[in-house]
């Protein structure tokens, strides 16, 4: 998470490193100049003070000196001189001499001062800072008896003039101090951040141009001399590794062309095997219907009776056995379809045909099986002649993989074909009494040679 910080000096983020060296150093200079200065000019202020007071004490410590025996005479005139004395002291603006009941007995004004106001005399030796002048008490005594009490007002105006050129100095010495220490460590950061930029440059350089031979300049022994170090083994591991991938890509392009190779050779060797397959089925398939028309038509003779009366048991065996003579006539020209489909030829007869007979058909081809097995086969037809349109041949085909699979598959019960007239064509359902057909397999209904 970005600190408040962070998002507000974030500009410190898009600084150079030698910037941010020299920003540091500075404001580190400053901040420390800065607090040595108000440190310092507290403290002369403050000893300022302190010396003004002690001189002044001793001032005023003398004027309640000289001035007791004006007090026991009650000669104002004398105190008067005593304090007139005071224009020695320039800072002093106004003085006076408090009598024992606090009245004001003697008086000094500055000339250039007007007359000022006094504060009420104190019993005891004390001095307080007002804003624009220093009030000072001292107390005069007369055989430890109190007999009065100088005040004295002095001004700030020196105290003050003393003090802004101490802060002049300070601002000057802070500004010299700062521009001598921008120039130290303008020129001093270049010992952290030239190693630095010579390492961002060498890395800009390697992303840029992929080229991992380059290497950073070992700079001194400490952190960045360190981390230039760790910068170059970390580029040679790439530059190893690099090569590797560039030899294992090398290795891998090789084996692409051989495997290419050996997969175009299989494919010319299965595209010849499959047009071996193909003339093979073609060949296989004419001889195979030679003797199968040959059964067909004698079959046909033997219906006829021109060899000889037949009875009706015999005539319905042959009638099966001209049934799948028919049937098998068609699976091989089924083989043939094949190689249309293959070649893209296969077309799909559509004429009209009796659907009706058609099942009829099928079902006393299949029944042998069926009786064979117990089975009981019936045929449902909605009507006695369904015309329909479309190819005979597949149309008989499928109805007999239906019910050669229902009796294959089905041990006791019967097997029952419907035909019934669905919305705007027929619908025709086989169904047994078998084992059926598990839920997992449904999905694999209707998929190649399943």
């Amino acid at each position: 998470m970005t600190s408040p910080l962070v998002l507000r000096f974030g500009f410190l983020r898009r600084m150079s490193v030698a910037r941010k060296l020299v920003l540091i150093a500075m404001t580190s200079t400053i901040l420390a100049l800065f607090l040595a200065g108000i440190a310092f000019t507290l403290h002369d202020r403050q000893r300022l003070k302190e010396s003004m007071v002690r001189d002044l004490s001793v001032l005023i410590a003398l004027i309640a000196e000289r001035s007791d025996a004006a007090i026991l005479f009650d000669d104002a005139g004398l105190a008067q001189e005593n304090l007139a004395a005071l224009r020695v002291a320039p800072i002093i603006t106004s003085a006076c001499i408090f009598g024992p009941d606090g009245s004001v007995f003697a008086l000094y004004g500055a000339p250039e001062t007007g007359p000022e106001v006094f504060p009420a005399p104190l019993a005891e030796r004390a001095h307080r800072f007002e804003p624009d002048r220093l009030v000072m008490f001292e107390p005069m005594f007369s055989e430890e008896k109190r007999i009065g009490t100088v005040c004295m007002l002095a001004s700030l105006g020196d105290l003050e003039q003393a003090w802004n050129r101490t802060v002049l100095v300070i601002l000057l010495i802070m500004f010299v101090a700062a521009v001598s220490a921008f120039a130290l460590s303008s020129r001093m950061q270049q010992i952290v951040s030239a190693p630095i930029r010579d390492l961002a440059r060498t890395a800009r350089s390697i992303a840029s141009n992929k080229d991992y031979s380059l290497r950073a300049t070992p700079g001194s022994d400490d952190e960045t001399g360190v981390l230039v170090d760790a910068f170059n083994r970390m580029i040679g591991t790439i530059e190893a590794q690099n090569a590797e991938l560039v030899d294992s890509n090398r290795m891998l392009e090789q084996r692409v062309r051989e495997r290419t190779t050996e997969l175009e050779e299989a494919k010319e060797r299965a595209e010849a095997a499959d047009r071996l397959k193909s003339f093979f089925l073609a060949t296989m398939s004419h001889e195979l219907r030679t003797p199968l028309n040959s059964i067909i038509g004698f079959t046909g003779i033997l219906l006829q009776g021109i060899v000889g009366p037949l009875n009706d048991e015999q005539r319905k065996q042959l009638g099966i056995v001209k049934t799948s003579a028919a049937h098998l006539l068609s699976l091989i020209s089924d083989i043939l379809d094949i190689s249309k489909i293959e070649a893209g030829q296969l077309s799909i007869a559509r004429e009209s045909f009796n659907l009706a007979e058609s099942i009829r058909k099928v079902v006393s081809s299949v029944r042998p099986l069926a009786d064979k097995k117990g089975l009981t086969l019936s045929v449902s037809l909605a009507e006695a002649e369904v015309e329909c349109i479309g190819d005979v041949r597949r149309t008989e085909q499928i109805l007999l993989n239906l019910l050669s699979n229902a009796v294959k598959f089905t041990e006791r019960g019967e097997v029952r074909i419907e035909c019934t007239r669905g919305a705007g064509g027929v619908d025709i359902a086989v169904s047994d009494t078998g084992i059926g057909i598990a839920a997992e397999e449904l999905p694999e209904l209707f998929k190649p040679f399943h």
